[in-house]
Formats: structure tokens, sequence, C-alpha cells
């Protein structure tokens, strides 16, 4: 199984900051994370880098004294593959030492200006053709020959458990309340709707992976299916997030009169933060 960069979501227009960055879990989550996810390989493009705080500029392979620096492509818990430059003195030292290397890999947390570091004890499997006009440039395939850090299980392990729990339970709607709000970051159920680009003001009454359902004045509110930006927060607000969508259904409130419900089904694939963000309500 390959998890490419579609599968991570495409479009959208600013997400909660920290990404994957808080890892705090148990010795038996970790188990059950390398069990169920061991085999299966994470892209690293631009937003899977960006969630997973992995510190792109001191990644290398270790050949003796030499380090070679290289470019992450792809991880699983069981091997990775990386692209760098294999000149002559590089090959040579790829056959001293039987073609057994290591790859150093760090990790930022937030809170810290010093990213977690570790090697992982790997041997190269393959070398393949990167580009025709650059020969010395290689696809690199790398087999670890241990069980690698439990910080590289944690953001591995959390990438995957936030894509499979945002499939299987897509529609799961989750009550927004004070602990709720809590756990998914959130200051208020406060939140803004642009509708027909007019913007206004809304609660959040429950929220899901692949939606929302919202209060607002009935003052001016249209039936039908409508193309709506949801922002988790007060509209006077900047750099939250913002959820593109469209409305499914208006309901009467029951004791409001003077208030509609509206469901919101997402239109396109939502952040990874964002579905970290839900994946912590069902989890904890």
């Amino acid at each position: 199984m390959v998890l490419t960069a579609g599968d991570f979501g495409r479009t959208f227009i600013q997400a909660w900051k920290g990404g994957l960055r808080h890892v705090n879990l148990t010795s038996q989550h970790l188990l059950n994370l390398y069990d169920t996810y061991h085999d299966t390989e994470v892209t690293f493009n631009t937003q899977v880098i960006l969630e997973s705080g992995l510190s792109t500029g001191d990644i290398h392979l270790k050949l003796g004294d030499k380090h070679v620096p290289c470019v992450l492509y792809a991880c699983s818990m069981k091997g990775a593959r990386v692209i760098a430059e294999v000149t002559q003195d590089v090959s040579e030292a790829l056959s001293r030492a039987n073609n057994v290397t290591s790859l150093r890999l760090g990790f930022s947390e937030q809170g810290s200006h010093t990213p977690v570091t570790f090697f992982i004890s790997c041997r190269v499997e393959s070398l393949a053709e990167y580009h025709s006009q650059k020969p010395h440039v290689r696809f690199i395939t790398l087999e670890f020959t241990q069980r690698p850090s439990d910080h590289l299980i944690a953001v591995l392990g959390s990438l995957l458990e936030i894509k499979s729990n945002s499939l299987r339970r897509r529609d799961e709607r989750i009550v927004v309340t004070p602990e709720v709000l809590k756990k998914i970051g959130l200051e208020s159920k406060e939140s803004c709707v642009a509708i027909a680009g007019a913007a206004r003001r809304c609660i959040l009454r429950d929220i899901s992976f692949g939606g929302a359902k919202i209060l607002l004045s009935a003052l001016g509110a249209s039936q039908g299916e409508k193309k709506v930006l949801l922002k988790l927060s007060r509209c006077e607000l900047k750099n939250q997030t913002v959820l593109d969508g469209s409305i499914v259904r208006v309901e009467d409130v029951q004791g409001h009169n003077d208030l509609v419900a509206l469901s919101i089904q997402f239109s396109s694939e939502t952040p990874i933060s964002y579905k970290q963000k839900i994946n912590n309500a069902f989890t904890t």
C-alpha cells in the first residue's frame, strides 16, 4: 500500500499551525501503529513535510566518514527512498561497505528550536536513474536493517492513522462541547461562514472529517445547495482554518424561530492538520 500526495489533500486556504509536532504516544500505541502500518509508504510532498516537521536541510547517508546529502522522497517503517548524487567516490564507498549505510533524519517539534535527530541502519537495495540529463543523481532504495526510531514510527503512524480514520469515520459527527473545543484547538464555537461572498457569523454545532453543521440567523438564509467557505473562528480573526464546501441541507431549529441549521459537506480534501484535530477528538 502506498500513500500518495493526493491522499493528503490538494486544496485548502489556511490550516492550523503545529501539524503533527506534538507526538506523545504510549508504548502500546506505538506498537499498534507499527504492526498496522509498517509496510505503508508515505510520500513526502510539501504538505507532508510541513505537517510532519521534517528537517530537510540535513538529511544524509553516512558511509564511514563520508556524509552524502540527500532528499527524502518516501518512507515507511521498513525502508525509504531517497534522491542523492552518487559520484564515483560514493560508489566506491558503498562497495567497500557492502552497501551498508545509515540514514540520518530529523523532525522539528513545536516549542523546541532543536529537531529530534536519529540514524537508521540500512542497506542499499537498488540504484535507479533519476534524470537522463543528470546521470550521477540517483533514486536510492533503502531497506532498514533494524526497527526505526520510535519518533519515526510516531510520525508515520500518526499520518497513516489519520488517513485511515478520515476514510472510515468521514461522516461521524462530533457534537461541539467545551471539551471537544479543547481537543480540536478552538477557543470558541463562534465561527464565520461566507455564502455567496457575504460573511455571516455562525455557531459551530457539530463537526466531522467530511463536513459540519452550523447555526445562523434565519434572516436572509435561502434554501437550496450553495457553495460556502467555513472559517473556524470569528469573522474578524485572521489566519484560521478555512474549509470550502456546499450546503446540503437547511433545517429549522426547534424552539428558535430566528435560527436555521445548515449542514455543510466539504468539497475538497481537508489539510492534514485539520484531520489531526478531528482525529484527536475521536482517539482521546
